[in-house]
């Protein structure tokens, strides 16, 4: 439990390496990084237009006011809004990686079929068409995307538990990829991965910090397809490229 957490950190390092040694990898990995850096521009377009609007439209307070009423306003204005700020900028990142993930499904898969095969799978099971598995990566993602979004309703407590179910959900989506390929049935694998949350959480986390999962992101499959294989006491036997 205790190297679980460093483990799943340890995974994007791996996944970076790996596509550095291997540049068809490399080459495979450019593509998500476009299509994230294009959700990305537009997230941020629309956060800058719209953040003010979306705060205002929650709680407008009034600066002047005195009382209980004037402290609830200052605090709202000085501290509540910029802790919403921050939030809103990391679910931003949540929900448009999540995006990226179901546009980019079908390469991720096959990315992660052909290192399972490296890895003599006697269970390889074949890939999904592509129309097929963006619809699955969809549906995945609405499961992906409720738990957070619904806690961010819940006053305090919730707010400090989205950005660690983000993570750990993320986490999920990723190892999820490779996991699919050989476990047909959704409750299996999650199951299997629930029970690790120390490990989701240390692959899902760097993955929520704003510019350094820019760099992370299109090596995320690589990270988590290695991490799987770990986890199945395997190893893929590519040479270096």
């Amino acid at each position: 439990m205790l190297t679980a957490f460093p483990r799943g950190l340890a995974a994007h390092v791996r996944g970076i390496r790996f596509a550095l040694t291997r540049k068809g990898y490399l080459g495979l990995c450019a593509i998500p990084f476009a299509v994230t850096l294009l959700l990305y521009g537009v997230g941020f377009a629309v956060f800058a237009a719209y953040s003010d609007q979306f705060l205002a439209a929650l709680w407008s307070p009034d600066a002047a006011a005195g009382g209980v009423a004037g402290v609830l306003s200052w605090l709202y204005l000085h501290v509540v809004k910029y802790i919403l700020f921050a939030l809103a900028f990391v679910l931003m990142y949540f929900l448009f990686m999540v995006t990226a993930n179901i546009l980019a499904a079908p390469l991720y898969d096959h990315i992660a079929g052909k290192l399972i095969a490296a890895a003599g799978s006697p269970r390889l099971g074949p890939g999904l068409p592509v129309w097929r598995m963006i619809v699955e990566e969809a549906k995945k993602a609405v499961f992906v995307m409720a738990l957070p979004v619904l806690l961010l309703f819940i006053p305090v407590i919730g707010q400090l538990l989205a950005p660690m179910a983000a993570a750990m959900l993320l986490a999920l989506d990723f190892l999820d990829l490779p996991f699919c390929r050989e476990e047909a049935r959704f409750g299996v694998r999650l199951k299997t991965l629930a029970a690790r949350p120390m490990l989701l959480l240390g692959f899902g986390l760097p993955l929520l910090i704003p510019f350094l999962n820019i760099l992370l992101f299109p090596f995320a499959i690589l990270g988590a397809t290695l991490l799987y294989l770990d986890m199945t006491g395997r190893s893929p036997t590519l040479p270096p490229q």
